[in-house]
C-alpha cells in the first residue's frame, strides 16, 4: 500500500484490495460517488482493484454477495448508497445473519455534520441493522476507516461467520488521510478446548444404541466435511445434514440420511424420531427441525463455536463450546471407535425411501425435473434456488456431492434470493455450471437481475418450475382454508371468481410470459417445456446452451411437497402421502 496522502475513498479501495476482495456487488448513488470516482480512476490506469458488478437493485447486490460467500467461503462484499440504498440491503443483511454467512455490507452516509437533521437520503443505518448484523460501524472520521474495515472483514469471517455493516459518511470518503487512529482495544475471550467435555460426548456416542449426528451449516463453514465423513465411519453413526449443510456428505454415502425437519427425508426424520442420542454439530435447533417433542426420551449433545446457541432452544445433556475442527480432530485422534450394526441396518432400510418415490401423471412432475437435472449435471452443478415448493424439491431430489454446491435461503426464507445469489455463485466459481431452480413467484421478485446476467455474459441456466401459484402457501391453504386461493393464484385477474377454489390444470394464464423475456433482455435464450415425454431432451438442450438460458417448465399444479410435518406436530405424525 502507498504511503502518499490519500482520500478515504482511496484508502477504502487500498484496504479491500489488500484484503483480497475481488468483487464488489452493488449499485451507485450520491453518498458513494467518491468511491466510484476513485474506482473508475484506477480502472482507467489499469491498477489492481476489486471488480464492481453493477446489479439492478441493492437487494440483488446483497444476495449476490451472499451467493459469492456461500460458494467461495470468502467474504462477499456489497456496496450501496445511503437511505434507500441502505434500506434495500436490510433483507440480504438479515438473510446472511440467519444463515451465518461471511459478508461485508458497505454503505454511504450523509456528511457527518448532517447526521440527525433528516438530510436527503439520511437513515440511521447503524440503528436499523444492529439486530440483524454480527456487528456494525459508523465511520465519521477518516482516521478510523482503515482499522474499521480490517476489523469488519475479520469479524465477518472468523468464529461464527456473519454480516458486518460499515456505514461511511461522505465527508470521510472525501477527506485526506494524514494520520491513523489506533484500533480500539477489544477483549476477546478465548475458550480453551475442554477435552473432558469432548470425551464425555464421545463416551455417550459409543454407549448409545441409536445415535444420530445432526450436522449443521457450521460443518461447511469450518471446512471439516472430510473429517465428519471419517467421524461417521469411525463411530458408525448416521448423519442428518440440515438445510444449510446439504452437500456435506455425498448423496450415496451410507451414513448420509439427508435433510431433517418439516420437509425432511423419511430416513432423517425416522432416525431423529427413534434416536436415543442426538449429537448436533455446528447447527441451531430451529423450529423447522426441532419440532414438538423433538428431545423427548433422548439425550441431546451439542458442539458449537457460538456459546449463545447452547441451551438456547433445546436443553442439552452434554455440550462443548469449540470449533468443529478442534472437536473432530480430537475425536479422530482419540483412538475411540463404536459399532451400531442393528441401528445401521434399520437406517439402511429407511434409506431406500431417499428420495421418496413419486407418482406419474399427464403433467410434468417437479421431482422429475430435479432428478433429471441432477443426472444431466452428474450431481456436480452449483445448485441455487429461490424459496418455496421448488426449493424443497431441489433439496430432496438433487444428489449433492460436495460442500458449497447448495445455495439457498434457509433461516429467513427470502423469496427472490435465487437469481441474484446465482450471479454471486458464478463469480465465486465460474469453472462449474451454475443451475438456478426457481418458482414462478420467487423468480419475479428480483427479475430485474436478468439485466446483470446478460450484461456480464453469465452462462446461467435458469429453470422456473411454473405452477401459476405461490405453491407453498397454496399447499397450506388447501390444508387450512378449504382451498381458497385468494392470495396465491398468480394467474388471477380482476374478473376471476372471488370464491374460486378450483385447481384447474388447464388455466395457464401467464403473468408474465417468461419466454417473452428474450425480447426484453437481449442475449437471453428462452424455452418452454410442457410435455413429460420431451422433458429429458429439452433439459439437456437447455444445459448445452452456451449463454444464459431461461426455461419455463409447466409442472403439475396440484403437486405438494411431501413428506411434511405440520406445525405443532411431532416427527411421528409426519405426512408421507
Amino acid at each position: 500500500m502507498t504511503n502518499s496522502i490519500r482520500t478515504g475513498a482511496c484508502l477504502l479501495l487500498d484496504v479491500l484490495t489488500d484484503l483480497g476482495v475481488d468483487y464488489l456487488f452493488g449499485h451507485t448513488g450520491g453518498a458513494v460517488i467518491p468511491i466510484h470516482v476513485e474506482l473508475n480512476k484506477r480502472l482507467r490506469r489499469g491498477a489492481a482493484v476489486p471488480k464492481f458488478i453493477l446489479c439492478r437493485q441493492e437487494g440483488g447486490a446483497g444476495h449476490a454477495a451472499e451467493g459469492y460467500a456461500r460458494v467461495s467461503g470468502r467474504v462477499g462484499v456489497a456496496l450501496a448508497t445511503s437511505g434507500p440504498g441502505a434500506t434495500n440491503l436490510a433483507t440480504p443483511i438479515a438473510d446472511a445473519y440467519k444463515d451465518s454467512l461471511p459478508t461485508l455490507f458497505i454503505t454511504g452516509q450523509v456528511p457527518s455534520g448532517a447526521i440527525g437533521t433528516d438530510a436527503f437520503q439520511e437513515v440511521d443505518t447503524v440503528g436499523f441493522t444492529r439486530p440483524i448484523s454480527k456487528h456494525n460501524y459508523l465511520v465519521k472520521d477518516v482516521r478510523d476507516l482503515e482499522w474499521v474495515l480490517r476489523e469488519a472483514h475479520a469479524l465477518a469471517l472468523h468464529g461464527r461467520p456473519g454480516p458486518v455493516v460499515v456505514d461511511i459518511c461522505k465527508d470521510a470518503q472525501l477527506a485526506t488521510v494524514e494520520s491513523q487512529n489506533p484500533p480500539r482495544t477489544r477483549h476477546r475471550e478465548v475458550i480453551p478446548f475442554d477435552s473432558v467435555r469432548a470425551a464425555a460426548i464421545l463416551d455417550a456416542l459409543a454407549s448409545a444404541s441409536r445415535p444420530v449426528v445432526k450436522a449443521g451449516g457450521g460443518v461447511i463453514h469450518a471446512g471439516v466435511a472430510p473429517a465428519l465423513a471419517a467421524f461417521a465411519e469411525r463411530f458408525d453413526v448416521p448423519v442428518t445434514t440440515t438445510f444449510n449443510a446439504l452437500g456435506t456428505l455425498p448423496f450415496e454415502t451410507p451414513y448420509n440420511l439427508g435433510m431433517p425437519g418439516m420437509h425432511g427425508t423419511i430416513p432423517a426424520n425416522y432416525a431423529l424420531r427413534d434416536a436415543d442420542l442426538i449429537l448436533t454439530l455446528g447447527g441451531r435447533f430451529d423450529d423447522r427441525v426441532a419440532v414438538r417433542g423433538f428431545a423427548a426420551d433422548k439425550r441431546i449433545a451439542h458442539v458449537d463455536i457460538d456459546p449463545s446457541e447452547i441451551d438456547k432452544m433445546i436443553a442439552t445433556d452434554l455440550s462443548l463450546v469449540a470449533g468443529l475442527d478442534d472437536f473432530l480432530e480430537y475425536a479422530l485422534a482419540s483412538g475411540r471407535t463404536a459399532r451400531h450394526p442393528d441401528w445401521l441396518s434399520q437406517v439402511g432400510e429407511w434409506r431406500e425411501q431417499m428420495p421418496k418415490p413419486y407418482g406419474v401423471s399427464e403433467y410434468i412432475k417437479p421431482q422429475a425435473v430435479v432428478e433429471l437435472l441432477s443426472e444431466l449435471t452428474q450431481g456436480d452443478a452449483t445448485l441455487v434456488t429461490g424459496v418455496g415448493q421448488h426449493q424443497m424439491w431441489a433439496a430432496q431430489y438433487y444428489r449433492f456431492q460436495r460442500p458449497r454446491q447448495w445455495v439457498s435461503s434457509g433461516g429467513l426464507g427470502t423469496m427472490g434470493f435465487g437469481l441474484p445469489a446465482a450471479i454471486g455463485a458464478w463469480f465465486a466459481d465460474p469453472s462449474r455450471p451454475v443451475v438456478l431452480i426457481d418458482g414462478d413467484g420467487s423468480f419475479q421478485m428480483n427479475l430485474q437481475e436478468l439485466g446483470t446476467v446478460v450484461a456480464n455474459r453469465i452462462p446461467l441456466k435458469m429453470f422456473v418450475l411454473n405452477n401459476s401459484f405461490l405453491g407453498m402457501v397454496r399447499q397450506w391453504e388447501d390444508m387450512m382454508d378449504g382451498g381458497h386461493h385468494y392470495e396465491t393464484c398468480l394467474a388471477r385477474v380482476a374478473d376471476c371468481d372471488a370464491d374460486c377454489t378450483e385447481l384447474d390444470q388447464t388455466c395457464r394464464r401467464q403473468i408474465p410470459n417468461l419466454t417473452g423475456l428474450k425480447y426484453v433482455y437481449q442475449r437471453l435464450a428462452t424455452l418452454r417445456i410442457k410435455e413429460p415425454a420431451e422433458l429429458r431432451e429439452q433439459l439437456a438442450a437447455a444445459l448445452a446452451e452456451p449463454g444464459p438460458m431461461l426455461v419455463d417448465v409447466w409442472i403439475d399444479k396440484a403437486e405438494n411437497v411431501i413428506p411434511m410435518v405440520r406445525p405443532g406436530h411431532t416427527l411421528a405424525q409426519m405426512i408421507e402421502a
